[in-house]
This record gives structure tokens, C-alpha cells and sequence, in this order.
């Protein structure tokens, strides 16, 4: 499958495109992982989409949405300070302009044999690490789940947690800050220079 992948200002996407990702993220975390987030409409939208975040819409090649990110920037209210600061276990939640973090993650593979999760997951990570070059970013935080945590891990990304997981809600989260270095480079664009 060669995934699509965009990402834009609510600006740059069409508002149906909008929609159809808020309606995927009230099925994704809402109705199939079972967390207490608010759907109006059958969307799930909250506060931090009011901050003008960039989002990242990943199509698979029936032009399905199979994927998103939200990315937005440290100095203003995001997840992890705002919502999650007990992940952060007393260290400072960070705020500078080159440090902007991940959330709302939701990729689901409409059953494709041989492309699933795992390699959409990395195709997004790979996007975002563009992304991250063309906006000055040096840094990601993230609060995700101890199975993507591990996805990361063994694909070598350079991680670190603020502290350990802890129970939220009915997932086993973990914050992390994510260095976008060579070594998190290579470990996500090596395999592919390799394959070429």
C-alpha cells in the first residue's frame, strides 16, 4: 500500500477532510479503545484544536482515512502539561519553539496483508521527522501507550521517558520526549536507503 500522507493548519485542509478526521478520532479512541473523550456530532473534538494545531492526515491508496496526528507547539497549552502533568512525575513540562508535541494518534490498517499497523505507524513517523526539519523542531514530547512506546523502542528510536508509565484512565501511558537527531534519523531513514 503507498500511504498518503499530509499535514497542514486547519487553514490547508478541506473541511470535509477536517471532519472526517474528527469523526475517525471519536471511532479510534471513543468506540474502539473505549476512552472517556467528548464526541458532539460523532466527533471528537476538544480544547487543543482550538490552539491552530497542524495535523497530519495519513490516506491509504483508496484515498480511506487510515491515520492522524496532531502536532502543536510547547509554548502554549498542550496534552502533557495541561491534561497529563502527572506523567511529567515533577520535571518541568517543556516550552520552547523548537520542542512541539504529538498527540490524538490513531492509525487503523483497514486490513491490508503485509502493510499493517507497525508500518504505517513508522511511515508517520517518518513524515513527521520531515516535518519537523522543514518547522526548526529538535525535540517531540508525546504521551502515548507502553505498545507504541515499545514500536518506537525497536525501531531505535532516541527516547526517554519523564518517569514511569502510569495507569490513565484504561491505558497504561508513559510520557516521552523523542531526540530527532542521527540517531532517531537512522534508525527511521536507513532501512529505506538500504532498500533502494
Amino acid at each position: 500500500m503507498n500511504a498518503r500522507i499530509t499535514i497542514g493548519t486547519q487553514k490547508n485542509i478541506d473541511l470535509d477532510e477536517l471532519a472526517d478526521m474528527y469523526r475517525f478520532r471519536a471511532k479510534v479512541f471513543g468506540e474502539r479503545m473505549g476512552w472517556e473523550v467528548a464526541v458532539l456530532s460523532g466527533m471528537e473534538i476538544d480544547d487543543y484544536d482550538a490552539l491552530a494545531p497542524h495535523y497530519m492526515l495519513i490516506h491509504d491508496d483508496a484515498n480511506r482515512l487510515c491515520g492522524c496526528w496532531r502536532l502543536l507547539p510547547t509554548q502554549g497549552p498542550y496534552m502533557l502539561r495541561n491534561t497529563f502533568s502527572q506523567l511529567l512525575h515533577g520535571e518541568p513540562a517543556p516550552v520552547a519553539p523548537d520542542v512541539w508535541e504529538l498527540s490524538r494518534f490513531a492509525i487503523v490498517s483497514h486490513d491490508r496483508p503485509g502493510y499493517g499497523f507497525a508500518d504505517l505507524a513508522l511511515d508517520a513517523m517518518r513524515e513527521s521527522i520531515r516535518f519537523a526539519s522543514r518547522m526548526g523542531i529538535r525535540r517531540y514530547v508525546t504521551v502515548t501507550t507502553t505498545a507504541v512506546e515499545r514500536l518506537m523502542k525497536r525501531t531505535g528510536i532516541e527516547m526517554r521517558r519523564f518517569g514511569p508509565p502510569l495507569r490513565v484512565g484504561i491505558e497504561t501511558a508513559v510520557a516521552l520526549t523523542i531526540d530527532l537527531g542521527e540517531r532517531t534519523q537512522q534508525a527511521l531513514f536507513a532501512p529505506l536507503a538500504e532498500a533502494a
